[in-house]
């Protein structure tokens, strides 16, 4: 069975390159260049060591939208939203003359 420590580089062939995050007894949990982390079999899994240094730099999670304009409008559809159901719900006083 293969040896692999923790914060080796390994390349799998479907995966590519990766660092070892943790080896728990016989699976191994890798965290691919592209930031997925993956759980493999260790005696199934193709994994080949790789003298490849990690990324300097991890590519960023997308901008979240910002909350403030977006908070302003999901109020304002609520607000409107409770209006037409205070209407449809209110019932007609009937005349009594």
């Amino acid at each position: 069975m293969k040896r692999f420590e923790i914060g080796a580089r390994i390349h799998e062939p479907t995966y590519g390159l990766g660092s070892v995050l943790a080896v728990e007894d016989a699976f191994i949990r890798i965290q691919f260049d592209d930031n997925t982390a993956r759980k493999f079999l260790i005696r199934l899994a193709k994994l080949e060591p790789s003298s490849e240094p990690a990324p300097t730099s991890r590519p960023r999670a997308r901008k979240r939208k910002t909350t403030a304009g977006t908070t302003a409008k999901a109020k304002a559809k609520a607000k409107k939203a409770t209006r037409k159901a205070t209407k449809k719900t209110a019932k007609p006083k009937a005349d009594t003359a």
